[in-house]
């Protein structure tokens, strides 16, 4: 134990050493650089000296005399630029002067920055303020809202507190939304004007009317969609209520806040209040009667043209396989004994079933304004599901596949082998299957009458 922990401690020494070398290679390097007047250089030394050991004096104390003159001479050019440049040079000349002063702090030198720099920068900063909100200003009475959301974005990055630069920011950012919101909704253009009326509140939910004209664009743009009774042309009873049921809860998962359902207990309810029968083939008066009636701007319907279950028949087919086993065997050359495997063929059963239900389903969707078809279709989808397993009579873990010249000892194929062993034995029940192949038909369905909405309701 203590030779292990002796040799733990000189790893660790040597990987110390090997630190402190490294970093004495860069201090040296760097006096190199300081004595040939390559100041920057040299710093850039130092500090690649101290980010492999903070700890290195020598590194430290040059880093300090150097980095100190890279920082005058930044805030040089800080003066120059604030006596003959521009507000905004100077400004950007001072950022980069503390962002290299940060950049020596975080390796453990202080560098310093006098006190008359920090009040030269103020007063340029102060400067360039004042010319960004004028600038932004004067583009905002123009409506030009994009330029000024770009300067006030620049003067919220200087000072987030100047002035009113935020209210203002908020309305160039917010204006052009909102004059766009409320030409989409003099237009029809509900859903365009909706997502920008949204994007209004969720920056500042008090701009203006936006809200209130939100919510008047969904209003108009609403379109609402009646389900009336599926028909059933199948021979198999009671599917009609499934796709209902099922189609029901499809079309209420769709996230659109323009889709309003009207189920058809609810549609048959009133039509029935009113003696109106609908019909498969529907004129343009009764469509518009019945959309009056129900608030709708179209009905859903459709009828279940087949369905079949098919039950398959158990197939079974016997494999050749090998048992291993341990025999006892002599080794001549030390005189003792050994197991080794030997393996002896054996048969197995492989097991195969597989159900399937079919589907044939059409829906059409029709507008109870005009009677016309917006969208029809058949959809065909057909579900199975299987079982694969085997059967042994001897022990499964010291089973394996055949070759034809003997065992397969190949340890991908045995565990193909063990998963078929351990395969599921149990299908699913035609209800089970039936119940999946509905939710995909309607799934299908609600996916398309998506798309319709969107494409109405723009």
């Amino acid at each position: 134990m203590r030779t292990i922990l002796f040799c733990l401690s000189i790893v660790l020494f040597s990987m110390v050493l090997g630190a402190c070398q490294n970093s004495k290679h860069f201090t040296k390097l760097a006096i190199k650089q300081e004595a040939a007047g390559l100041t920057e250089e040299a710093a850039n030394s130092f500090y690649t000296a101290l980010l492999k050991n903070r700890s290195n004096l020598d590194a430290q104390i040059g880093m300090k005399k150097t980095g100190q003159l890279v920082l005058n001479g930044m805030l040089g050019e800080f003066a120059k630029q604030k006596n003959f440049g521009s507000n905004r040079d100077a400004v950007d000349a001072f950022h980069a002067a503390q962002d290299y002063q940060e950049k020596i702090k975080n390796a453990g030198v202080t560098l310093m920055i006098a006190d008359f720099y920090q009040t030269d920068y103020q007063n340029s900063k102060s400067a360039l303020l004042s010319e960004l909100y004028e600038e932004a200003t004067g583009l905002l009475e123009e409506q030009k809202f994009e330029a000024a959301e770009v300067k006030f974005k620049e003067i919220r990055k200087l000072d987030p507190n100047y002035k009113d630069s935020k209210d203002l920011a908020d309305v160039a950012y917010l204006e052009p939304l909102y004059s766009k919101g409320v030409e989409q909704l003099k237009t029809g253009m509900y859903r365009s004007a909706y997502e920008n009326f949204d994007l209004v509140i969720k920056r500042k939910a008090t701009y203006k009317d936006a809200d209130a004209l939100k919510k008047q664009s969904l209003e108009k743009g609403l379109f609402t969609i009646a389900i009336h009774n599926f028909e059933n042309a199948s021979g198999t009873p009671g599917l009609d209520a499934k796709v209902g049921a099922y189609t029901l809860e499809a079309l209420i998962s769709i996230t659109d806040p323009f889709l309003r359902v009207v189920d058809r207990e609810h549609m048959a309810a009133i039509l029935q209040e009113q003696k109106l029968q609908l019909s498969g083939v529907m004129d343009h008066n009764t469509a518009v009667a019945v959309g009056e009636l129900v608030g709708a701007n179209a009905l859903l319907t459709g009828t279940v043209l087949s369905y079949s279950e098919n039950k398959g028949s158990l197939r079974t087919k016997t494999r050749d396989g090998y048992q291993e086993y341990k025999e006892k065997v002599l080794n001549k050359e030390d005189g003792k004994y050994y197991f080794q495997s030997r393996y002896k063929p054996v048969k197995y059963t492989e097991y195969y079933n597989k159900n399937s239900c079919t589907v044939s389903f059409q829906y059409k969707l029709i507008s109870l304004q005009t009677g016309e078809i917006i969208k029809t279709e058949i959809i065909q989808k057909t579900i199975e599901d299987e079982v694969l397993y085997g059967k042994y009579d001897g022990e499964i873990a010291s089973l394996y596949p055949a070759h034809s010249n003997g065992p397969n000892l190949n340890a991908n194929d045995k565990r193909a082998l063990n998963a078929l062993m351990n395969g599921n034995q149990q299908m699913r029940n035609f209800s089970e299957l039936s119940n999946d192949l509905f939710d995909q038909v309607t799934a299908k369905m609600s996916s398309e009458v998506k798309a319709v909405v969107k494409e109405q309701v723009k």
